[in-house]
């Protein structure tokens, strides 16, 4: 197994962009979102029946508070690349959730957004607005688009109005990532934000995507320039209008799943490589390497140097996927502290092997794709 993800790892780096810079990328997907609400609402749903033990993510990753963002933040300006820039992480943002209490009061008929600042007081009762702004100002937190909430809200929507057991019971206690068969013959949970089975669907996911990245422009004050599609999956037929919404840029993984709306959401496989173009001049970056201790524990820092490593021996940027779930302590401190360690070790093994790499944010490396 290890020579065969051995043999992927160099594939992945074959086609595409060049450079002999020493190009490091992080990049961190689904800040904002709430996943479990808490430590009780997960015990709730485990007597109820739902699996949430069966998923690291179920029973680790959760909104984000201050102390999450405070330790982050504070490593990552310990460190300096070759223009004594500190590393960036660029956090693919979920501009908000669900509003359980207005959606149980209308009776499932309507969706109703709550914005992610709304869901630190919410939920934990933080003002979590100057914390952003400061990281932000400080160059190691860089937000754009990830979806305005991390739910394909059609079909979650239709599966409440029709009273699907699991989904019920999930929505009772605030959560929405549940395991189960929904009334989608191509989907086993909801977070596939932009996964449509018919052009109708398509052009409504287009309206929540306009709603979410004028969100993102009110809360930040600039725009998005690169996205990253929820859990990999968006039809091809999305592009143009993402093109036309101002998106440059995709962040992907190398096989990406296309549902097809003309033909009820089958799906194919798209191979993307760094560097790509579509026929809308936009590009796409490849994450190739992962540093995700949420999964790998303690060899999540040797194998993302191996990863780096590779990278550079064929002159490629190291795209480093690194989730929040990693950096988030609302379930586990532990578990956040542990990986806030595993943080520092890569950093400080990076530095010292390749002394002259170089920090860029995914907005800015897709500039210089773009200057190719």
């Amino acid at each position: 197994m290890n020579v065969i993800q051995s043999i992927k790892s160099h594939l992945v780096n074959l086609p595409g962009w060049r450079t002999k810079r020493k190009i490091v990328v992080f990049e961190s997907d689904d800040w904002g979102q709430v996943r479990m609400p808490g430590p009780k609402a997960y015990r709730a749903l485990l007597k109820r029946g739902i699996r949430v033990d069966k998923s690291k993510y179920d029973s680790l990753d959760c909104l984000e508070q201050k102390a999450d963002i405070e330790e982050l933040t504070e490593v990552l300006l310990k460190y300096k690349d070759l223009h004594g820039r500190p590393p960036i992480f660029t956090t693919n943002m979920v501009m908000g959730n669900p509003d359980f209490d207005a959606i149980k009061k209308n009776g499932f008929s309507e969706f109703v957004h709550e914005h992610f600042y709304t869901s630190y007081e919410h939920y934990y009762g933080q003002e979590m607005q100057p914390i952003w702004k400061k990281a932000i100002e400080d160059k190691v937190l860089f937000p754009q688009f990830h979806a305005r909430e991390h739910i394909n809200t059609q079909l979650w929507m239709r599966d409440l109005q029709t009273g699907l057991r699991d989904t019920r019971v999930s929505f009772d206690h605030n959560f929405y990532g549940v395991k189960t068969q929904t009334s989608s013959l191509h989907q086993k949970n909801y977070l596939a934000a932009y996964h449509t089975d018919s052009m109708e669907e398509l052009r409504q996911t287009e309206k929540v995507i306009t709603d979410g990245l004028q969100m993102f422009q009110d809360t930040f004050g600039f725009s998005s320039k690169t996205f990253t599609p929820c859990n990999y999956v968006w039809p091809k037929e999305l592009e143009l209008y993402l093109s036309e919404k101002g998106i440059l840029n995709y962040q992907v993984q190398s096989g990406s799943t296309q549902p097809d709306p003309t033909k009820g959401g089958n799906h194919s496989t798209r191979r993307l490589f760094t560097g790509k173009r579509n026929s809308f001049n936009q590009t796409y970056s490849v994450r190739n390497v992962h540093f995700e201790p949420y999964l790998d524990e303690d060899k999540a820092v040797e194998k993302a140097i191996v990863d780096i490593q590779r990278s550079f021996f064929w002159n490629k940027p190291a795209i480093i996927c690194t989730h929040r779930i990693n950096y988030v302590g609302g379930m586990s401190i532990k578990h956040r502290d542990e990986n806030i360690s595993r943080l520092k070790q890569l950093l400080e093994k990076l530095l010292e092997a390749f002394p002259d790499v170089e920090f860029l944010h995914s907005a800015r490396l897709a500039a210089t794709l773009r200057k190719q």
